[in-house]
C-alpha cells in the first residue's frame, strides 16, 4: 500500500469537508459548532487516558492517574448541577441515543409497557425489536400533528389503561414546551411507581436559558440529553435527576454494562459550555427563538405554510414549513445541499401536506444570524426548491454562511 498517497488522500477530504462546510448555510436541526472557547478546551491528551469509575462518585476510579481527571469531571458535574437545577448528573453517556438506552436498562423491568412518542428515538421499540428481543411492550404516545405535540387527553387515557412502567416523552420534531406536568399527575394516579423520562436532547439549550421549560420541576424524573445540539457543546451524552435511587440505578447501568471508558476529551470542553450558558443562556435562548419564529413568518409571508403558524410557529430552534408545492422532501433536501443550503426532510400533517423540511437556527443564529436575516434565508431556500434560482441562491447563501462567521454568546475576554 501506498501510505503516502493514502494520507495525502485523507487530508484532502479534510479539506475539502472544511471548505464545503464553512461556504453552507447550516440549518440542521440536530448540529451546531461550539464557540472557540469550547473548542479550545477539548483536550486531546485526555482521549488517551482510562476514566472508568463505578456508582456515582467521580473520584472512584478504577485506573490510577486520575486525580485531576476526577477534579475536571467533579467541576463539570457541579456546573450541570448548578446549571439545570438537579441533584445528581452522570456525563459518561457517549451520546444521547446511548443516555436514553441507559434509562431503559436502569429503569425498565421485563415485561413493563413503555409509552413512547414514536417520532422520537424510540428506544424501548428499539429494544424490543433488537436481536436480544429484551421484553418490552412500546405503546406509540397520541400526537397531535397541527399542534406539534403530544396530545395529553389521549395519552393520559393510555396511562390509565396501560399502567406503564415508563413513559418516555421528548421528539425529533421539538417545537413546543411538552404536557409534562399532566402526564406526572397522570402517572402518580394511574401508575404510581412509574417513571417519566424527558429525552432534551434537541431544547436542552433553551433549558439552560431558561426559554423553554423545567422538566424536573415539572415532575420527570429523568432527564436525557445529547451535549451538542442547541446547547451548543462537545458531542456527547447526558443524564440528570433529583432522585438519589434513580442516579444509582443509572450508574449501574452505565458502567460495567454500556461504558468503561467515556471519552476524556470532551469534559473540559462540557464545563466550558455549561459556564457559556451560564453567562449569555438568556440572550443566547431569545435569539434563537427569536430567528425561528420570524423565520416561520418569512415563509409564510412568502406563501408558505408552515406547521403551527397560528401558535406562532415555535417556542424552539425548529420549524418545519410545508413543500408540497415543490416536490418530495427528500429530493427537495439533495437539491439544496447542491446548493450550500442544509436541512433534514420531515413529514408535515396531514391537513397541510405530506412532505416538510425541519430547519434549525441554533447554528447560525450562534454564528450571527438576526431576525433581519430570515426573509433572505427563506427565499435562498425557496429559489432553490421552486428552480426559479437556484444558483444564485448558492451564491447568496454561501455569501451568508462566510458572513456567520463570528461566534455570540460566549465567555467574555476568555
Amino acid at each position: 500500500m501506498d501510505y503516502v498517497r493514502k494520507v495525502a488522500e485523507l487530508d484532502s477530504l479534510i479539506e475539502k469537508h472544511t471548505a464545503f462546510r464553512e461556504s453552507c448555510l447550516n440549518l440542521i436541526a440536530s448540529e451546531t459548532r461550539p464557540s472557540p472557547l469550547v473548542e479550545r478546551l477539548i483536550v486531546n491528551d485526555l482521549d488517551h487516558r482510562y476514566g472508568s469509575y463505578t456508582g456515582i462518585d467521580p473520584r472512584n476510579r478504577v485506573y490510577p492517574g486520575n486525580a485531576y481527571l476526577a477534579g475536571i469531571e467533579e467541576t463539570a458535574q457541579d456546573l450541570a448541577k448548578q446549571l439545570f437545577g438537579a441533584a445528581y448528573v452522570d456525563l459518561r453517556p457517549l451520546s444521547g441515543n446511548i443516555a436514553g438506552l441507559i434509562a431503559l436498562f436502569a429503569l425498565a423491568r421485563p415485561g413493563d409497557t413503555v409509552l413512547e412518542v414514536h417520532n422520537g428515538h424510540m428506544y424501548a421499540a428499539k429494544l424490543a425489536n433488537s436481536v436480544l428481543q429484551v421484553e418490552l411492550k412500546s405503546i406509540p404516545i397520541p400526537w397531535d400533528e397541527m399542534n406539534a405535540n403530544i396530545d395529553p387527553d389521549r395519552t393520559v387515557s393510555l396511562i390509565r389503561e396501560h399502567r406503564p412502567g415508563i413513559v418516555s416523552i421528548g421528539s425529533a420534531h421539538f417545537l413546543f414546551p411538552q404536557p409534562v406536568r399532566e402526564l406526572r399527575d397522570a402517572m402518580d394516579r394511574y401508575s404510581p411507581g412509574s417513571f417519566l423520562v424527558y429525552d432534551a436532547a434537541h431544547v436542552m439549550g433553551l433549558i439552560a436559558g431558561g426559554r423553554f421549560q423545567s422538566p424536573l420541576k415539572e415532575g420527570a424524573d429523568v432527564i436525557i440529553t445529547s451535549t451538542h445540539k442547541t446547547l451548543a457543546g462537545p458531542q456527547g451524552g447526558m443524564i440528570l435527576t433529583n432522585d438519589r435511587d434513580v442516579a444509582e440505578r443509572i450508574a449501574k447501568a452505565i458502567s460495567p454494562l454500556m461504558i468503561a471508558n467515556h471519552h476524556l476529551s470532551r469534559l473540559p470542553s462540557l464545563a466550558g459550555t455549561f459556564l457559556e450558558w451560564m453567562a449569555c443562556g438568556a440572550a443566547h435562548a431569545d435569539a434563537i427563538v427569536g430567528n425561528a419564529k420570524a423565520l416561520g413568518r418569512a415563509f409564510q409571508e412568502q406563501g408558505v405554510p408552515v406547521v403551527a403558524a397560528d401558535r406562532g410557529y415555535t417556542e424552539s430552534h425548529t420549524i418545519v414549513p410545508v413543500v408540497d408545492a415543490f416536490g418530495a422532501s427528500g429530493a427537495l433536501v439533495r437539491q439544496l445541499e447542491a446548493c450550500h443550503i442544509l436541512v433534514n426532510a420531515a413529514g408535515a400533517p396531514r391537513e397541510l401536506g405530506k412532505h416538510g423540511l425541519r430547519i434549525g437556527v441554533q447554528e447560525v443564529t450562534r454564528y450571527g444570524m438576526t431576525e433581519a436575516e430570515a426573509p433572505e434565508i427563506a427565499s435562498c431556500i425557496l429559489d432553490v426548491v421552486s428552480g426559479r434560482d437556484p444558483d444564485g441562491a448558492r451564491e447568496r447563501a454561501t455569501a451568508m454562511a462566510r458572513r456567520f462567521d463570528t461566534a455570540r454568546f460566549t465567555l467574555p475576554e476568555v
